[in-house]
């Protein structure tokens, strides 16, 4: 398969990934360490083209995909095509890069108040009008009831939640101990379980290569704190999820900048050691056979990869989030303010905007999004805003759905958040009834979600039975039957169809 690049795409320029069509890959002829792939033809290209090392991606038996690295820089555009006409590659791609979704803000904020943080910060899980940001105006109930969903479900202690990010404040007092370790790794320099990664015993770190995914830029502690931060501990922030482990698993480099390569190998992890969902706030603009493979073994697993919109207020597809319509088991999320508007634009831009188009889901608070720093373990006021930070909460309020029922399908907890999501919340022209390219289905309501797979879940789980209309008002829930009444539809509401 043979890609045409732009100019505008960026990806790395020694570096190329490949994948060898399985009738031609042998395992037992297969040797990273010398670079050998056991296959003369493609051995003699590595040979010729002067290749430095041959990283697998994922596990190689299955994916029999590749990463090489070259000497030194070279003409990417024209070795692609070399190698994509050798009859035993199924395909090859440049190391796209990708970019996070999150812009930090000042580290203080003189307006807030110094009592608890969440009831003063986290206007996006319970927002009592009082929140001020410059900018940005609030409305009182613009969140998605987070202290109502509590009551239902707050995580299961046995889930793990993957966040491909730059990393984790892994020692923040707020966050070390919902940290996910492999049980069968021990330290000790040895590759016990077998993986191709020595001594990964608490995720990885595929920029540096190595088993200590620290965070060095701040976006991934800002949105592992989202999902994971302790609560009731009378410190800091609520995450989402009170119990789940997470699982840090460093792509993004201190400059904010992820290779394809690194997004596809955390994903594989991710379902190689038991994630269930994964959080993923990145995006980049070049399709990817290697991504899309890697989104096809997340569904295979029933993995859910939760993607953000990127904020540049068009509707310019950014992947992996633009694969929702492609895979039900992708979310792709964007950004509403305090106000419940579209984000529009973000804090540190002017002409930012949370993108949009035909391949959104739902949105979710995302601007002015205060959590953990990596300054200090006891680090408390860095705020971002991006279609980034409304991703985490997003696939955090998705792992409350399958804690409270795990034999959901990745299909049927996204077409849970659909159904539940509150409607014609933003700008009349941009937030229109049912699906729009502004909102998806709107913006997510996590009580609603909870209190559907509670009351009805037969039904809701079917897709075309119940829409759940602005679900919270005065505590009551308005729900429309889209059964048949007497022969008549009783409902005028479009039906999304998972996948």
């Amino acid at each position: 398969m043979l890609l045409s690049l732009s100019h505008a795409q960026e990806f790395e320029k020694n570096q190329l990934v490949i994948k060898i069509k399985k009738g031609f890959f042998s395992k037992q002829k297969f040797d990273a360490a010398k670079n050998i792939t056991g296959i003369q033809s493609l051995d003699q290209l590595n040979q010729n083209n002067v290749i430095r090392k041959m990283v697998p991606i994922g596990r190689i038996e299955d994916t029999t995909s590749l990463l090489l690295e070259f000497n030194s820089d070279t003409d990417v555009v024209s070795v692609l095509k070399i190698y994509a006409e050798n009859p035993a590659i199924d395909f090859a791609e440049p190391n796209y890069i990708a970019h996070g979704a999150g812009v930090k803000g000042a580290d203080t904020f003189s307006t807030f108040p110094n009592d608890s943080y969440f009831l003063s910060r986290q206007w996006g899980l319970y927002n009592n009008g009082t929140f001020s940001a410059s900018g940005m105006t609030t409305a009182t109930d613009a969140d998605v009831d987070m202290e109502l969903a509590w009551d239902v479900e707050t995580g299961n202690p046995n889930m793990i939640i993957a966040v491909s990010d730059s990393g984790l404040n892994m020692s923040h007092e707020d966050i070390a101990a919902r940290v996910w370790t492999k049980p069968v790794e021990i330290i000790d320099g040895i590759d016990n379980d077998g993986n191709g990664l020595i001594d990964d015993y608490r995720g990885w770190d595929w920029v540096s290569n190595d088993n200590n995914p620290t965070d060095d830029h701040g976006h991934g502690t800002n949105c592992s704190g989202i999902i994971g931060s302790i609560a009731n501990n009378g410190k800091g922030y609520a995450g989402v999820n009170w119990n789940s482990k997470i699982m840090p698993l460093k792509v993004l480099n201190s400059s904010n900048s992820a290779t394809y390569a690194a997004m596809a190998n955390s994903l594989y992890y991710a379902v190689d050691n038991g994630a269930k969902v994964v959080s993923m706030s990145i995006g980049g603009s070049s399709t990817s056979s290697l991504i899309a493979n890697a989104i096809s073994y997340m569904k295979t697993n029933n993995v859910l990869l939760v993607a953000c919109m990127m904020n540049n207020n068009n509707e310019v597809a950014n992947y992996p989030a633009a694969y929702s319509t492609a895979y039900d088991n992708v979310i792709a999320v964007g950004s509403t303010d305090a106000n419940d508007k579209r984000t529009q634009p973000f804090f540190w831009s002017s002409t930012s905007g949370s993108s949009y188009g035909n391949h959104i889901n739902v949105v979710a608070p995302g601007n002015y999004i205060y959590g953990l720093g990596i300054d200090s373990n006891t680090s408390y006021n860095s705020y971002w805003g991006g279609t980034s930070q409304a991703t985490p909460l997003v696939a955090g309020v998705a792992s409350l759905i399958l804690s409270k029922k795990p034999t959901l399908t990745p299909a049927q907890v996204r077409n849970i958040l659909q159904l539940t999501a509150e409607d014609m919340k933003g700008v009349p022209a941009e937030d229109t009834a049912g699906f729009d390219k502004y909102h998806g289905w709107g913006r997510i309501n996590a009580y609603a979600a909870l209190n559907s797979v509670v009351l009805n879940t037969s039904d809701i789980e079917k897709e075309d039975q119940l829409r759940i209309i602005n679900p919270v008002v005065n505590g009551y829930l308005e729900i429309i039957n889209r059964k048949k009444l007497k022969g008549v539809p009783i409902s005028p509401y479009p039906v999304l169809k998972a996948g």
